[in-house]
């Protein structure tokens, strides 16, 4: 598990591979780009943790090309079954409703996330799918976000989540991703995660799958150990849902320093953009964009709010377009 201020990411791919792309070996190598092959994921997100202090969204998307943030993390408030930031801050604060604004001024867009590493989970506060439902169709219209995510890193009822993502994604059309943490480069996806995916697609809801690849055990370089871990959870996903895996498949990484020590560099975050686009996947983000920046250059320790890496402010925003 992570910090209590670390969380992450969603998407759906517009563009697919006209072959499927199995899972591969061990140590994957990204697949030559071709020209059917989109130059960019069709989505890229930082994520942004609303509970510590961060750079206003405005101002981000002057500075980078980014136009989409997820918006981190939708709780129960006080533990009822209705939507706060952290569990505490109203859904409608004014700062974080101003950075949305901002976003959207200049043609972007965000991501609403729920779940996360802590804090009660609205998924558990409401009793039922229809009360699930409307707790998630309140923060949507409240915010203006176009997609919802759901952090799943503790237990939840998959039959109860998985009709309320259902309702929400046919009467608001909006597109849903399920992030979730990685046991290991070769076990991929927990089986709770996969019995909550097994649910979705028995009810006909089509989601990206959104692989946490940080704070895992290192199996070889930890790019590797990254890069082997998304092959993983493609393969896992391709055997619930028929077809192409990869256009399914999102990876979230945590920029600089992971709890468990490894570092993931900027050269690293290329690497994974580079796999992206490789094989056309879904979604790449990174956690989070509070620590985008080097003011805590060889910190040995994981920080909210900087990476532990020497580093230009964001570098990793920008690598999720390869800049």
């Amino acid at each position: 598990m992570v910090l209590p201020h670390r969380l992450w990411k969603v998407a759906v791919c517009a563009a697919l591979l006209t072959a499927c792309a199995a899972p591969g070996p061990a140590r994957p190598q990204p697949s030559p780009v071709s020209a059917e092959i989109p130059s960019a994921p069709t989505e890229t997100a930082p994520y942004v943790d609303v509970s510590v202090r961060h750079p206003p969204l405005g101002s981000v998307v002057a500075k980078t090309p980014t136009r989409r943030f997820v918006l981190a993390f939708m709780l129960a408030k006080h533990s009822a079954c209705a939507p706060a930031w952290a569990g505490s801050t109203p859904i409608d604060d004014p700062a974080v409703l101003g950075d949305i604004a901002a976003v959207r001024s200049a043609g972007g867009s965000v991501t609403l996330a729920s779940g996360g590493a802590t804090g009660t989970y609205l998924e558990n506060a409401c009793s039922t799918a229809a009360e699930l439902a409307g707790a998630y169709r309140q923060a949507l219209q409240t915010t203006g976000a176009d997609r919802l995510e759901l952090d799943v890193e503790t237990a939840v009822r998959p039959d109860v989540v998985a009709d309320a993502l259902r309702i929400v994604h046919t009467e608001l059309a909006v597109p849903v991703t399920i992030t979730a943490t990685v046991a290991d480069a070769g076990s991929g996806l927990e089986q709770s995660t996969l019995d909550l995916l097994r649910a979705l697609a028995s009810r006909g809801t089509d989601v990206v799958v959104n692989a946490m690849v940080m704070n895992f055990p290192e199996s070889g370089s930890w790019r590797e150990s990254m890069l082997t871990a998304a092959t993983t959870v493609a393969g896992q996903t391709g055997e619930i849902w028929p077809g192409n895996p990869y256009s399914r498949l999102g990876i979230t990484y945590m920029a600089g320093r992971n709890d468990t020590g490894v570092l993931t560099t900027v050269d690293d975050a290329h690497a994974l953009r580079d796999y992206a686009v490789a094989h056309a996947i879904a979604f790449l983000g990174f956690w989070s964009l509070a620590r985008d920046n080097g003011n805590c250059a060889d910190e040995v320790r994981a920080s909210p709010v900087c990476s532990g890496l020497a580093q230009e402010t964001y570098a990793f925003t920008r690598a999720l377009r390869g800049r």
